[in-house]
């Protein structure tokens, strides 16, 4: 239900005269308060489980890369050719992971902030506006580059940035490779850039097709 208003809001979650702790709007409250929670947990969750998928796929890219790197002479490339198919697949996999984090961390930031607004809105006629008071929320410019003061950063913002970096890195890690893999060992084009491919354009997908919100 799109609502723009408060008022309107309010008047999905009626008063009413029932028990204190039966009221429609107290038990929405208490839910929007739990859920709020359980969705910052469950951000956390899963940037813990990309963390885990990506060092997996970057620790066997590396892996299988040295393995390759290792075999200079021509007899010995042609023994472990079927290794460039694996290499690219594997420095493409790390970027859909990338792209996969960042969209979860989006994902995750727009539920948290959801719920957040659901609690301002029912709190301030049960609890008052205590979401929507702050301890000092500009700190000065010494508070933010001091180590030992405290700062009013964006946990979940720092995490975007960082999952963006990420993202960006293993785009220009995959392309390189393959450059690498054509200029400097000569192998086969198609060989070298169609696991990359098929994964660029799942990937690609994944960004255009993954709404949550869409009408049916």
């Amino acid at each position: 239900t799109k609502i723009t208003k408060k008022e309107d809001y309010l008047k999905l979650f009626p008063e009413d005269s029932r028990n204190e702790n039966e009221r429609i709007r107290y038990t929405a409250l208490k839910e929007s308060q739990d859920i709020r929670k359980f969705e910052i947990d469950l951000y956390w969750r899963r940037t813990g489980f990309f963390w885990a998928f990506i060092t997996i796929v970057y620790t066997a890219f590396f892996s299988v890369l040295c393995k390759y790197i290792d075999c200079p002479c021509n007899e010995e490339l042609c023994k472990y050719s079927f290794l460039v198919p694996v290499i690219s697949s594997l420095s493409g996999l790390g970027f859909f992971f990338s792209v996969a984090w960042h969209m979860v961390n989006k994902g995750s930031k727009f539920w948290q902030k959801n719920w957040e607004k659901h609690v301002s809105l029912l709190e301030t006629t049960e609890i008052g506006p205590l979401y929507d008071v702050y301890l000092n929320p500009k700190g000065s410019f010494w508070e933010r580059i001091c180590p030992t003061k405290a700062f009013d950063f964006s946990v979940t913002k720092i995490n975007m940035w960082a999952s963006t970096i990420m993202m960006i890195a293993s785009l220009a890690g995959t392309i390189g490779i393959n450059v690498w893999l054509i200029k400097e060992r000569h192998q086969d084009l198609c060989f070298v850039i169609i696991p990359s491919i098929v994964i660029l354009v799942f990937s690609i997908c994944l960004i255009l097709f993954s709404d949550g919100n869409k009408d049916i």
